[in-house]
Order: structure tokens, then C-alpha cells, then sequence
């Protein structure tokens, strides 16, 4: 069993693909602590239902065989393939076969076993639940008592339940997760609890930004291909580091890219090895060093933090040398000359010039106008007069207006989410997806609204004017990539726009008038949610009645108007307020209810 803790996965975080001791590199790399907790998020995600104190013996295991690997004399094991190492040793224990019903893959050999344990981690149920409900004493207690301790328990829990994200992202969660637990413990109870409060909803923020983007990034490779990844890679690592050159980011991505499919199939041990590939050649890339400030930052980081600290990092200043504009129509002979002979380099490079003087820009609005230049080349390129009937192709694409444009669009929602406020901006969000895709549950909107609410709320305070459009686009096409993969099929509509290319989909669904073909549901007190369970003071539950109320009066007119729902809802918060004060609360809500949907079904007329 010592080597099942060793072996236990994602500790190939830091595995070098020339090391002469797989696991003494492990050890040196993580250090200490970073050895453990990968060893623990490995452990938990392929074996969910084992127990914390099942696992903890076998992390020590783990750290004492580091030692031993890391000796004068290490053992012949050292070097054996970790997924070999970890399945057999998995499948040498009846007990943890049986437990993690993993007989059928233990039956299998080879690259058949690997697929085998891949695919049984990938169908392991998943909740994305972020923290622990306990109250904050409850958890300051436990977090100071034994720091070591809790963050172990935090790690093992959280695997568990997230068993396809990668280790240094659920590495990552914990230290956020960790540092909002220092902030706030120490203080009085009240002051703690207060504190828990503030801070949670921005851990939150986090963790749902960072789940969403890699399952984004899994479905955009599964639906549309490298070629839109790469695409994408290209757009946001040019911004961020416009020093480099275009063949030097080209090369950069393609790793980057290779790393995508084994990450998102559940393969982490490919995925770890090939993100450490990537990012010690990045770091060992002097040339590229020299020039980028940001990167050179991250790869001081510790071993396992580099990774994310270059995903994370914020765009370097652009060279001195750098034209402001990038003049396609001034290339264009040598733009022609590479399409015809290889059009993805072509685009490529396009892409490139326009990101490393974008960093204001979305990755859409840069492919937006890829696309429309790639139809323009399409058109012209073999052309004589090439030069010509490219400027008359791309007459109406112009990417200064385009940025400028969408970069005012968001300007404008910020300012309805200042002047409304959070809960307000949320429940309108709520009024318009119901309107576009009422067959949606209560819960699959509450979702959506909510994560809109979110991106916004972020965004908007978090970024200067001029980088709200990346954030704020970025993140909601993380939203739409989820929605089109869970919901497509809702309407004809939806499924319409979904199928778009991966650009134009925002755009399309914007564009969507509220459903007038969908059959409404009465308007009753199930639809309201009329009852004493309203009457409470917390706040999120406040919303939550606000958020079902207006939920079941879109749904029962879809083109009901801004100055009905304000009408409905004042009647509604004025019942709430004389029944929530009566002796007899069910009763008056019955009788009072009852007049509240007769006016207000009155009011909107189907």
C-alpha cells in the first residue's frame, strides 16, 4: 500500500520528463506540504469513498517513500510509471476495490487499465459545493485548534466532491480558502461571523469563475475543435504578453493546447506532465524572459503555483516599438501569400497582431473580425486585385469600432448595476432569461441569472474601465458555453444560436425577443410562492422569493411589461408585509393571495 500513496496521481504536477527519479523530482519540486496535498487531492478523487482517516496513513506513506526515493541508494521503483504504480497498487487491495468498484478496471492491463480508471473517475458524482456551511466559530475553532488539520480536511472534502479539476486548481481554492480563514478568525464571534460574511462571497466569485472557465474551455475543444482553442490561446496570451513574438507565441500555444484534451478527459497524469512540460520550458525560454515582466514573475513562484500565476497574470506594457494599429490593408500582399498556402498561419498571425495591441479587447470581438477577415480571404486572396476587394470585403469590419463599441455596451450595463444594486440587477437578469427561455426550471434560471449577477458584480468593481470588456465577455461566454451544452434544446431559439459559430452565439442570443409560443402556466399561489415561508429576513432568501415571483409571472406572460411587474410586485410586497404580521399567517395569505392573483391575472391578460 506504500506505493498507492505514493503513485496517487496528480503529485505529476512537477514531474520532469527527464528525471532520472520520478519521485525524488516530485518531492524536491512540491516540497513538503505540496507533496502531501497532491497526494491527498489524488486520493480522494479516485477513491470518493474512502475515509479521511483511510487516506491519511497512506499520504505519510507517501512522504516517507519521497524520503527514501530522494536517498543515497533509492529503490528500483522510483522510476516505474506512476499510473502503473498507483493502478496496481489499487488493484493488489480487495477492500478498496470493492469500496471504489473498481474490479472491471483492475480485470484490464496496460493503456486498457489507464482508459479504464479514467473514464470510472469521470463518471464519479460531482458538487460543486464551495465551503462549509458551519458557522464561522464552529470553523474558526476547528482552523485554530490545528491549521494543518482543517486545511487537510478542506483539500479532501473539496476533491472529493470535484473530482475532474486538476490538483494546482483545487490547490489554488484552499490557499484563497485558507487566507479568508486568517483574515477572519482571531476576531470576537459576531466580528468573525461578520467577517465570514463579507469575505464568502468573493471566495465564491472565485471558485465559480475558475470552475466555469475550465469547463468552458473542455466543452469549446469538445464542440469546435483546436482550432477555436487555439485561437483563443493565441488572443489571450498575446495580451498578455505582447514582448513576445508571433513564432514564439505559436509555440507556446501548441503546448498549452496539447495539455487540453487529457485534462478535460479525466487523464490528469497526462494533463499534470504536459502543463509541467509546458511551463519549464516557458520559464527556461530566456529569450522570452528578458522581455516579459509578468511571466518572469511567475516563474519565481513555487513550482506548483506557476502555473496558475501565468494564467492569472495581467497584461505587460507593449513595446515601445509597437505601431498603435495594426494595418491590415498596408500587409495584405503577404497576409494573401501565406493564406493560400497555409490559412490557419495566416489567421494566426492576424489574430496575434491585433491582440498584443488589444489587451482592452475580448477574445470574441478579436474573432469576430478574424472570421470576417477569413471570409474576405476567402473571397479575394486568389484574386489579381487582391488588395482591392479585401478593403471592400472588410468595408464594415473595422476592430477599432467593434472594441469601442461593445467596450460602451458594457459600460452601460455597469451603470444599471450600480444604479439598481446587486439583488435588483440579479432579478432583472432573472425577468430576461425567463422571457427568451421560459421551459427552463426555476433552478436552471435562478442559476444562470445568479452567475450573470456574479460576472457583473465582479467585473464592473473589479476592473478599470477599459478591461471590463475581457472580463466581463470572457466570463459570460463561460456561462453561455455551459448553457448551450446543458440547455440548448430548450427552444428552437436557443438550439439556434447555440449552434452559431463560437463568436456570433452572444450577438444571436441577445438579439432573442421573448417567447411568444410558449403555452403559460396558471397563474396560482404554486407560481407565486405565496405562504409563511416568505416571511423571513434573511437576505438571500428574500431574494429568492423575489426571484420566484418574477419567475412565475414571465412564465405566465412573457411580454408582460416593466410597469406591470413593478405593480404585481408592490402588491405582492405590500400582502407580504400586513400577513407576515398577522396572528394567523397561512390564513391571511390564503384569503389575501387569492385577490393578489385574480388582480394580477386581470392586469396582464393572456
Amino acid at each position: 500500500m506504500q506505493w498507492l500513496a505514493v503513485c496517487c496521481l496528480f503529485v505529476l504536477l512537477s514531474v520532469s520528463a527527464r528525471s532520472q527519479n520520478q519521485i525524488c523530482t516530485i518531492f524536491t519540486e512540491a516540497k513538503k506540504d505540496g507533496f502531501k496535498a497532491m497526494a491527498l487531492v489524488g486520493l480522494a478523487q479516485n477513491l470518493p469513498d474512502s475515509l479521511l482517516d483511510d487516506v491519511v496513513p497512506l499520504v505519510a506513506e507517501a512522504f516517507a517513500m519521497g524520503i527514501q526515493c530522494c536517498s543515497d541508494e533509492p529503490l528500483e521503483d522510483c522510476n516505474r510509471d506512476v499510473a502503473d504504480l498507483f493502478q496496481s497498487a489499487v488493484c493488489s487491495s480487495e477492500s478498496l476495490v470493492e469500496k471504489s468498484n473498481l474490479k472491471h478496471c483492475c480485470e484490464k492491463t496496460a493503456t486498457e487499465r489507464t482508459h479504464c480508471f479514467v473514464d470510472h473517475k469521470a463518471k464519479i458524482p460531482r458538487d460543486l459545493s464551495l465551503t462549509s456551511e458551519l458557522p464561522a466559530a464552529d470553523q474558526c475553532e476547528d482552523f485554530m485548534e490545528d491549521r494543518k488539520a482543517f486545511v487537510e480536511s478542506f483539500i479532501f472534502r473539496f476533491s472529493k466532491r470535484n473530482t475532474m479539476l486538476p490538483p494546482h486548481v483545487i490547490l489554488a481554492i484552499t490557499k484563497s480558502y485558507g487566507e479568508v480563514l486568517a483574515t477572519c478568525c482571531g476576531k470576537s464571534e459576531a466580528e468573525a461571523q461578520t467577517c465570514f460574511n463579507t469575505k464568502k462571497p468573493t471566495f465564491q466569485h472565485f471558485v465559480r469563475n475558475r470552475v466555469n472557465e475550465l469547463k468552458a474551455l473542455c466543452i469549446v475543444t469538445k464542440k469546435y475543435g483546436d482550432r477555436i482553442v487555439k485561437a483563443k490561446k493565441m488572443i489571450q496570451y498575446s495580451q498578455k504578453m505582447p514582448q513576445a513574438s508571433f513564432q514564439e507565441m505559436r509555440g507556446i500555444v501548441d503546448k498549452i493546447v496539447a495539455t487540453t484534451a487529457p485534462c478535460c478527459s479525466g487523464d490528469m497524469i497526462t494533463c499534470m506532465k504536459w502543463r509541467k512540460v509546458l511551463v519549464d520550458e516557458v520559464c527556461g525560454d530566456r529569450s522570452v524572459l528578458s522581455r516579459a515582466a509578468g511571466l518572469k514573475a511567475c516563474c519565481k513562484e513555487h513550482a506548483i503555483d506557476r502555473g496558475s500565476c501565468v494564467e492569472a497574470m495581467k497584461p505587460d506594457a507593449k513595446p515601445g516599438s509597437l505601431s498603435e494599429r495594426y494595418d491590415l490593408h498596408a500587409d495584405i500582399a503577404a497576409v494573401c501569400h501565406t493564406f493560400t498556402k497555409t490559412p490557419d498561419v495566416a489567421l494566426g498571425k492576424l489574430i496575434y497582431e491585433l491582440s498584443v495591441r488589444h489587451p482592452e479587447s475580448s477574445q470574441q470581438v478579436i474573432l469576430r473580425f478574424a472570421k470576417d477577415a477569413e471570409q474576405a480571404f476567402l473571397q479575394c486572396c486568389d484574386k489579381e486585385d487582391h488588395a482591392e476587394c479585401v478593403k471592400t470585403a472588410l468595408a464594415d469590419s473595422n476592430i477599432d469600432k467593434m472594441i469601442t463599441d461593445e467596450i460602451e455596451y458594457y459600460k452601460k450595463v455597469c451603470a444599471a448595476e450600480a444604479a439598481l444594486g446587486d439583488y435588483n440587477f440579479e432579478k432583472s437578469m432573472m425577468v430576461y432569461y425567463t422571457r427568451i427561455m421560459p421551459q427552463a426550471s426555476f433552478v436552471q434560471l435562478h442559476i444562470v441569472s445568479e452567475t450573470v449577477a456574479d460576472v457583473f458584480h465582479g467585473c464592473c468593481k473589479d476592473q478599470p474601465g477599459h478591461l471590463v470588456l475581457p472580463c466581463a465577455e470572457e466570463k459570460l461566454t463561460n456561462m453561455l458555453d455551459t448553457t448551450c451544452n446543458d440547455y440548448s434544446g430548450i427552444n428552437p431559439r436557443i438550439a439556434h444560436c447555440c449552434n452559431q459559430s463560437y463568436s456570433m452565439r452572444r450577438p444571436c442570443i441577445l438579439a432573442i425577443q421573448p417567447d411568444t409560443e410558449f403555452t403559460p402556466p396558471e397563474l396560482d399561489a404554486n407560481n407565486i410562492h405565496m405562504g409563511p415561508e416568505v416571511c423571513t429576513k434573511n437576505s438571500k432568501d428574500l431574494l429568492l422569493s423575489g426571484k420566484k415571483l418574477l419567475y412565475g409571472l414571465v412564465r405566465h406572460k412573457t411580454t408582460i411589461t416593466e410597469e406591470q411587474l413593478k405593480t404585481i410586485s408592490a402588491n405582492y410586497y405590500t400582502l407580504k408585509e400586513k400577513c407576515c404580521g398577522a396572528e394567523d399567517k397561512a390564513a391571511c395569505f390564503t384569503e389575501a393571495g387569492a385577490r393578489l392573483l385574480a388582480e394580477s391575472a386581470e392586469l396582464v391578460k393572456v
